[in-house]
């Protein structure tokens, strides 16, 4: 739920903003190649945005879809904005219904699971450790490790990341 929320507050935000650079963008009635390029810049800040940051690639793909529709059927420049809003709107609202609705504890379980391999890892180890004979060290550290990169995973995912 609390990723949902968050990527709601960040679609809105990023709406927002493309949706302003929409409306200027059209308001400067550019033509058919000074548009092509608009859309082409538009889709590599997209591409390299929205891997940092969910909002900043939907404030650039909210203006390249209204420049893309605005190539293939020309409006006056406000036209195509108030679908665009209510589409978000309702997409937002559909997004909270269905992660208040739909619950699930994958994301814990893992965390939970990845936890106690992390506490039998630690205990090996340090048994290992106590009395330096039996398993070969080499072998507790890997596990170890492999243990801490699960937690480290499970948390991002439980996160949202």
């Amino acid at each position: 739920m609390r990723t949902t929320a968050q990527r709601a507050v960040q679609r809105t935000l990023g709406t927002v903003g493309g949706l302003l650079l929409a409306i200027g963008a059209l308001a400067a009635h550019p033509g058919p190649v000074a548009l092509t390029a608009l859309v082409v810049l538009l889709e590599f800040l997209l591409e390299y945005g929205v891997a940092r940051n969910y909002g900043l690639g939907v404030a650039f793909l909210t203006p390249m879809a209204l420049l893309l529709s605005d190539l293939a059927a020309p409006a006056p420049a406000g036209q195509p904005i108030p679908d665009r809003v209510l589409g978000s709107i309702l997409g937002i609202a559909v997004a909270l219904l269905c992660a208040l609705l739909v619950v699930h504890d994958r994301a814990a379980i893992r965390v939970e699971r990845a936890l106690a391999s992390c506490e039998e890892a630690a205990e090996r180890a340090g048994r290992a450790l106590d009395r330096l004979t039996g398993v070969p060290p080499a072998f507790v550290q890997v596990h170890l490790v492999t243990a801490v990169v699960e937690l480290r995973e499970a948390d991002d995912a439980a996160g949202g990341l």
